[in-house]
């Protein structure tokens, strides 16, 4: 294996928390449908959309409907409930859109990582979020390329992003890692030729999309992005070749 010189970092679900900016909108959202719902039936509940979300590899014409339709027998919603649950998620997630919270060690991550490597983030998120991430990160800034939505011509699991960063920084596939945490990032990173690191990283739901993950065979898989720096000095002193 090539030594890994860079690497490029997915956003939302990777280091900052995706339930906090979609998480908390769908608890809230939910209760105002059925404000009996448990908190435990609500956990299970997402854990189960989780799971028809990472699966629906292809975003056809009728995705979201098909999703909305799984979702609402998933949540056992009649058809007004289901209209009042997309408008409450809609107007609820529009707010708590640029809600950044860091995940755990998610910036001193960052920090070893810049100070280590060359660095890029490949996001879906918008410019004006990861802006508002600046405010949240302190060594966000120290990252050399930011590749957001607006940069995309192709979205993963297109690899365009991904060749495009690997590019700015002057890196090739086989000395690249890309971090992701669904599997559209491990798509992308294989259609990109990069290694590929899961990350799990959903309180509540870690096993349901633990098992969906492992199902498009990432190179590595972690349970908290916390773990990365361990595994990037592993990978360095050459003690996982036999992973790969």
């Amino acid at each position: 294996m090539k030594k890994i010189r860079g690497i490029l970092f997915d956003f939302d679900g990777v280091l900052s928390s995706i339930v906090v900016r979609l998480g908390w909108p769908f608890f809230h959202a939910l209760k105002k449908v059925k404000p009996n719902a448990t908190k435990i039936e609500i956990l299970y509940s997402l854990n189960e959309i989780m799971k028809i979300y990472l699966k629906e590899q292809k975003r056809s014409l009728f995705y979201v409907p098909k999703v909305i339709v799984k979702i609402s027998r998933t949540l056992n919603l009649n058809y007004f409930q289901m209209l009042r649950f997309i408008i409450y998620l809609s107007v609820l997630i529009k707010k708590n859109n640029n809600n950044i919270t860091p995940e755990e060690y998610a910036d001193e991550v960052l920090e070893f990582a810049t100070k280590n490597y060359k660095t890029a983030l490949v996001t879906h998120a918008e410019k004006d979020v990861i802006e508002s991430a600046y405010k949240k990160f302190k060594h966000l800034k120290d990252v050399d390329v930011i590749i957001a939505q607006q940069d995309l011509k192709y979205t993963k699991p297109h690899p365009f992003g991904l060749i495009m960063a690997m590019k700015k920084l002057g890196l090739k596939p086989q000395e690249t890692i890309f971090v992701g945490d669904l599997p559209h990032d491990i798509q992308a990173g294989k259609r990109a030729g990069t290694l590929t690191c899961a990350v799990v990283n959903f309180i509540g739901a870690e096993k349901g999309k633990r098992m969906v993950l492992e199902q498009f065979k990432p190179d590595f898989i972690i349970n908290h992005v916390k773990e990365l720096p361990n595994l990037l000095m592993k990978l360095k002193s050459n003690t996982l070749l036999h992973n790969l």
